[in-house]
């Protein structure tokens, strides 16, 4: 029977559980109280002794799908990763992206190789969406999958992909690192590009810088303040209430602003 998930029907049910899609036979590994002629989701897969056999428990992940999974062990020709069944499934070499070590976590896709086995693969640009759903100033999360001369490439809550491009990576990243960013541009062809965001007390300073020329090309006088709905302030601004707040109080400080419960002022002279 093919790897993958089938609906299969229960055969025998004592005493062992035999599933059949009509054509072929397999046994149901673990024990379970079924009963002849009921319909179960069964995963197909093949045992540590090369022996296949149906499950009903499920799976980190399933074919096609992109989860982020735990490498487990290394051999010369690629690693081994847990995909929740007792046998651990192979990453070749080939397959990942860039350095990854032992004991971590990365996002990848289960495929069928040609020898009919389950594989896991890195390359996972393929099975992430284009936009439909966020806007330029969004701020979102995700997780870096591929590093390459264009940029750091970042699945955006794990279905979304993005693209920080070269110029924008300040410090050092590497695979598998979850990042916040807010969306820069969005293409023509729906195609994400992101400006990675700092930690709070550094990235205060530049939200700060942005308040105020959004101040300064409203002529001074920006109609939101500490009152004002939070989805209000993302919508004109792209920040959460949070970062706006540290944004306007650093203005305040440096005796730029006047601040108000529904707007914000430039002082007189600046």
């Amino acid at each position: 029977m093919k790897l993958g998930r089938h609906n299969l029907t229960v055969k025998k049910s004592r005493p062992k559980v035999i599933l059949t899609d009509g054509r072929e036979e397999i046994e149901l590994k673990e024990k379970r109280n079924l009963e002849v002629g009921e319909v179960v989701s069964a995963f197909i897969y093949d045992t540590s002794k090369d022996r296949r056999v149906a499950t009903l428990e499920k799976p980190y992940i399933e074919v096609g799908q992109v989860k982020e999974l735990k490498v487990v062990g290394k051999s010369g020709v690629g690693y081994f990763v847990d995909i929740g069944l007792d046998k651990d499934i192979f990453l070749p070499y080939q397959e990942r992206a860039g350095r990854i070590e032992v004991g971590e976590s990365y996002l990848m896709t289960l495929y069928i190789d040609k020898s009919d086995r389950y594989c896991v693969s890195m390359d996972i640009k393929e099975k992430l969406k284009k936009n439909d759903k966020f806007k330029i100033n969004d701020i979102v999360k995700g997780t870096i999958y591929l590093l390459d001369a264009r940029g750091a490439h970042v699945a955006i809550d794990g279905k979304y992909d993005g693209l920080v491009l070269k110029e924008e990576l300040k410090g050092i990243y590497k695979v598998g690192d979850e990042v916040e960013a807010r969306i820069q541009r969005i293409l023509k062809d729906k195609r994400i590009t992101l400006t990675l965001r700092e930690k709070a007390y550094k990235q205060m300073h530049s939200d700060a810088d942005m308040l105020l020329e959004l101040i300064e090309d409203n002529d001074g006088v920006l109609n939101i303040g500490d009152k004002t709905d939070p989805e209000i302030i993302k919508e004109v601004t792209g920040l959460s209430k949070s970062a706006f707040k540290r944004a306007e109080g650093s203005l305040y400080r440096q005796r730029k602003v006047d601040l108000y419960p529904n707007k914000i002022e430039l002082k007189n002279g600046n």
